[in-house]
């Protein structure tokens, strides 16, 4: 795979894949167009799924590092293509934050005006939370800084060992590859559904990183990377990665030699059950 076909690829996806989730958020938290984590949820899901389809024959469609990073862990991708893949979804990302920014720049001054804050004062409202994440998102609970990494990082987990099953051909239970995307997608949604309400779900460091860092070169100062910074770096960057680490490794080491047994005892089976065929069709010949 090329250089410039990989990059192409993680980068109109992972465009395609912010445009339209993160403009799902933005209509949300603007205009009041969606309701809640399933109808945002389930925009990203379609999206991830529609922008895997767009790019799978440019890239390996990834779209995040922790994924990338734990497809090199396990051996299904070379470390020295990491750079280029990280390259493309953080470009992909930021170009996409960019563009929401000029479509919703506006609304964004009339809902700040409207309760009486301002970019310009670094008062932190609704409005931000389109490119800065926050936790907790709720105040019906309590969401510490570990307790929001781990949800980060265990969604991460599900979404790499969901990838791994949907995408491993010693794994016989798999949908065909052409409704994996819409198994990848739909876990995405779920996901959404449950970690959403305490941490936004990130679940993806460009996705999180690249639109904080436009929100800061457009005036949201130091809303951008909240009020503790290396907080907000471990929650959505080290939390991702590592639960993605954790599953390549488990996959791997313990789930793959599974299916693989499994695949050949089937085959073991099949030639059994041809054999005895055959020999039933000789019998009958004589």
């Amino acid at each position: 795979m090329s250089k410039g076909r990989a990059f192409a690829g993680e980068c109109l996806g992972t465009f395609i894949m912010c445009f339209t989730g993160i403009g799902a958020v933005a209509t949300a938290t603007l205009y009041g167009s969606l309701t809640g984590p399933g109808q945002v949820g389930l925009v990203w899901g379609l999206a991830i799924a529609i922008a895997i389809y767009a790019t799978r024959d440019l890239s390996a469609a990834h779209f995040n590092p922790a994924v990338t990073i734990a497809m090199c862990v396990s051996g299904r991708m070379k470390w020295r293509e990491f750079p280029i893949y990280l390259l493309g979804q953080c470009v992909g990302a930021f170009v996409a934050a960019g563009a929401l920014w000029g479509l919703f720049s506006g609304s964004v001054a009339k809902n700040l005006a409207s309760t009486g804050l301002s970019m310009a004062s670094n008062t932190a409202g609704a409005a931000a939370s389109i490119w800065c994440e926050v936790f907790p998102n709720t105040t019906a609970g309590v969401v510490s800084a570990p307790v929001a990494a781990f949800a980060e990082g265990i969604g991460v987990f599900v979404l790499v060992l969901v990838i791994f099953s949907m995408t491993s051909d010693e794994n016989v239970g798999r949908p065909c590859c052409s409704i994996a995307p819409f198994a990848i997608g739909l876990t995405i949604t779920i996901l959404i559904n449950v970690i959403g309400p305490l941490t936004d779900a990130g679940l993806n460091p460009a996705r999180d990183i690249m639109p904080r860092v436009w929100a800061a070169c457009v005036g949201w100062g130091s809303i951008a990377f909240g009020t503790n910074a290396f907080e907000t770096i471990c929650v959505y960057v080290v939390g991702p990665i590592v639960g993605g680490i954790v599953a390549a490794l488990l996959y791997t080491k313990v789930l793959q030699p599974m299916h693989e047994h499994s695949k050949s005892e089937q085959e073991s089976c099949d030639c059994g059950d041809d054999l005895a065929e055959e020999e039933k069709r000789e019998g009958i010949s004589a």
